[in-house]
Parts: structure tokens; sequence; C-alpha cells
């Protein structure tokens, strides 16, 4: 008998808050399970059905749910979150190269489509455009036909679900699937509401390899591990800023170690799982193979030397381990120590603070045109806070430099737009004195390598600039770049 949905996500919420707060890898292990369909399936489509891209965004997505385990506890529909992330790091994934030879394959789609006016909807067709038309629909449309075609849930659960009724949640999906069909009529796939429905009942989810749920867990939550790590170390950076100069190299090092140590058991992993497949392939086909001498002993050396291999990739990823917690003390070690004796000298130190400054000064000139994307779709209205901008900015189409700076700026490995602050969200046309008016802003000053404190601050006309303050109060120097309004228009003013 199945579960309600109540109690399914009652019990999603545990297990991510089993994880979030005791890293439980049996709970992640288990979301990764649920869902891990859903998400590949998604993922194989919009990657042009190739199941190793598919499983690199399939991995993405779950380290970014291990990454947000804490915030998503409180999110009411795990599944949307999920379809969402894994529409964004697909599309993330098929840039340059890849996205050309996507559109290679839809147009050649499309000129089929033309020529062919039967009424049977035809799942190579459907399959190149449906996530795209997907995310075309509102957020609770989307949710319904997922809940309801994507994953079968009977009426009962999606109205649980979506909070109504079962009879209104019946309407509500039969709307949502009009509305997608509108959609792919509009990228010359039409269809019956039928047709649609039995062919994203039957083909929407497919099942992923096996091996993916064991290797996904551990990649996710060792990438959800760096991060953290790389985190951690940049706070530490922004909150001494310098003052112990040889210290933190020391740290940066030895994070460095831990990093190349964590991909190499990633790497150690991923073929350990492959050589458990092919020694599985191997002993299914002496199975069934034909039962000559020669046929059988040359199946008996191949499963041999994969069972060695596997056991020296287990061996070495047991070392690596070993490593890795070497270093991980190390690491430790050296926050304590403090200053080492033989530090970075002053001109080391001053370069330094110099390669950060500039990160920031490019991270908030982006976010600024970031924010002045959002208005332009917006009625010219600001947003109300940072969330999206990144991902707005590196999936922008008509500004392709802008995304790929945004991409290599807000990386992984560099900085995090958590880091900054809005500063005013009204409407961009109220503001008086765009070249000094302060929209955005670091939330937290910095000390350079000399002692002074240092914040960045980005303006309304899209340049940035880093503002010195030997006691590290800005207040005086805020106020008098603050947003004023128009001359002549005394109803506007900052949004905060």
């Amino acid at each position: 008998m199945k579960m309600t949905m109540v109690a399914a996500m009652t019990d999603d919420a545990e297990l991510l808050r089993r994880y979030a707060s005791d890293r439980a890898e049996d709970a992640f292990a288990e979301l990764v399970r649920r869902y891990l369909d859903l998400v590949y399936s998604a993922a194989l489509r919009q990657v042009g059905g190739n199941p190793a891209s598919a499983a690199d965004v399939a991995q993405a997505v779950f380290t970014e749910l291990a990454r947000h385990a804490d915030r998503l506890t409180r999110h009411p529909a795990l599944t949307g979150w999920l379809y969402t992330t894994t529409h964004r790091m697909a599309a993330r994934h098929v840039r340059g190269e890849v996205r050309r030879q996507r559109r290679e394959q839809e147009a050649h789609a499309m000129q089929e489509l033309q020529r062919d006016t039967g009424p049977e909807l035809d799942w190579a067709r459907l399959r190149p455009v449906l996530d795209d038309a997907m995310h075309d629909l509102g957020e609770t449309d989307r949710t319904a036909v997922l809940l309801r075609h994507f994953e079968q849930r009977p009426l009962a659960e999606v109205g649980s679900k979506l909070g109504l009724s079962e009879n209104a949640a019946r309407m509500r999906v039969d709307r949502a699937l009009d509305k997608l069909r509108a959609k792919l009529a509009k990228r010359g796939v039409t269809s019956t509401a039928s047709a649609l429905a039995v062919a994203l009942t039957g083909q929407a989810v497919t099942a992923a390899p096996t091996a993916l749920v064991t290797s996904i867990s551990a990649a996710a939550l060792t990438a959800a591990a760096a991060t953290a790590s790389h985190f951690g170390l940049l706070s530490l950076m922004t909150s001494t800023q310098l003052k112990t100069a040889g210290a933190a190299l020391l740290i940066a090092a030895a994070g460095t170690t831990i990093a190349l140590q964590q991909l190499s058991a990633r790497r150690l992993r991923a073929e350990n799982v492959e050589l458990r497949q092919r020694a599985d392939t191997a002993a299914e086909d002496a199975r069934l193979a034909p039962g000559t001498a020669a046929g059988t002993a040359d199946a008996a050396a191949r499963q041999q030397s994969l069972s060695a291999e596997l056991l020296r990739l287990r061996g070495e990823v047991g070392q690596l381990r070993q490593q890795l917690a070497g270093a991980r003390r190390a690491e430790a070690a050296a926050r304590k120590l403090g200053p080492a004796p033989s530090g970075p000298t002053e001109a080391e130190a001053e370069e330094a603070t110099k390669v950060f400054a500039i990160r920031r000064m490019d991270a908030v000139k982006l976010l600024v045109s970031g924010l002045h994307m959002f208005a332009a779709n917006h009625d010219g209205r600001f947003p109300d806070s940072l969330e999206g901008i990144v991902h707005e900015l590196a999936s922008s189409e008509e500004r392709p430099e802008v995304a790929v700076e945004a991409l290599r700026v807000f990386g992984p490995e560099n900085t995090r737009p958590d880091d900054f602050e809005m500063m005013f969200n009204g409407l961009l046309k109220d503001i008086g004195n765009p070249s000094s008016a302060i929209v955005l802003r670091e939330r937290e000053a910095w000390q350079n390598s000399k002692g002074g404190w240092m914040r960045t601050y980005g303006f309304a006309d899209g340049h940035s600039e880093i503002h010195r303050s030997d006691s590290g109060d800005y207040s005086a120097w805020e106020a008098e770049h603050q947003v004023r309004p128009k001359t002549g228009d005394p109803a506007s003013g900052p949004g905060n």
C-alpha cells in the first residue's frame, strides 16, 4: 500500500533534516534512490540522450541537494525543486558544442515532424522539446504534471501535495496538460490530450542505471564536503583578512591537497563501479556462453583479471582515504599554528589582497548586470534579493559573454553570491543619482594586508568600488551614497 503524499513529504523533510544535522549518509542515499529516476530521465532528455552526460547532470543536482539540505527541509515540493534544478544544471552542461549539436538535432526533428502529419505522437520528436515546454509552465502547473504524469501519483495524492481536493486536482492537472499541449504546439509538436498523457506516463521517467545510486550518493556527498571546506577557508580569509597571511597560505595548500585527493577518490570510485559492472557482465557472458572448454577458460580468466583490478582499485581508495585524513589533520594543525615562520613577503601579501579585491569587484559588477537584466524583464523593478540572479546571468542567451563570465566568477572554486546583499529593490527609473547610488554591497568588510578595512559596493550605473575605512564603520559614507529619488518625485526612494 502506497504511503500518502503528506507522509511522503514528511519523510523527505525528515531525511533532509537527518543529513543536514547529523550527516547521515544513509538518509541522503535514500533520497537519491527515491528521486534518481526522475532526475536522470529529465537530464537524459536535455543532454541529447547521452547517458554519461545525464549521469554528470544528475550528480550535479544531488550535489546541490546536499549543499542546500538544511534550507530545503522547509521546501514544500522537493520534486519540483529537483526537476527545476535538473533543468538548470542540464542547461549549463550543454553550453558550447553540445548546445550546437542539440540545436541541429532539434532542427532535424522539427523538419521530420513537418513532413509527417499523422496523428500518433512520436516520443523521439517530443523528447528534445519536452523539458523546455515544461519550464514555460507556471510552477504549480508544472508540479501538477510532474506528480500526475511523470511520477504517476493518484489524484488524491496530487491534491494533497497542492492543497486541493481530488476533484480540484483533476481539473488542475487537465488545465496544466492543455497548457503544455499549447506550448508544444508552438514548437511544432501537436497531439491530443490523451496521446500526450499516454506518452508522458509511459516514457517521461525511465529507470536510471542501478549503479548510479551508489556512485552518485558518494560523489555528491564528497563534492558537498569539499565545497563546505572551501567555503570555510574563504570565511576564515574574510574574517581575519590576511592578518595571518602565512597561516592562510598554509591552509590553502592543505585545502588544495584535500581537493585533489577527493577528486582522485571520486575517480577511483567511478572506476570501481565500472569494473563491478564489467565483472558482472563477464560473469553473465560466461553463464550464457556455449559450454565449450575454451569459452569457459576465457571467461574465467577475464573474471579473474577484473577481480584483481577491482582489488587494486580498492587498495588505492583505502590509501587515498588515509592521505585525505592526514591532509585534514595538517589543515587543522595549520589553523592552530598561526603565522608560519617563513611566511610570504609583504609584496606577496599585497598581491594576494589585490587578486582578492579584483575578484570581489568583478563579482559585484556581474551582479549589478544581473539586476539590470532582471529589471528589464520585470517592468523596471529590481528584485527583493539576489537569489536567482546568478542563474539568470549564467543562462543568458542574449549575452553569452556574460553567461561565460558568470560561470567563471561564481564557480564552485570562486566567489559566493551569498557574500553580497541588496541595498535597493525599487524601480530603476526612480533612481536620480545612478552613478553614486549604492544598490548592493558585501555583507562583511574585510582587512587588507596593511590592516585597513575594505568593503565592495555596486552602483546603479553598473560600476563597482571598494571603499576603505580605518575604523570599519561605513554608515556615514553609505548614507552619502544611498539611492535618492529623481527631482520632482519625492515619493520615490530607497527600497530598503
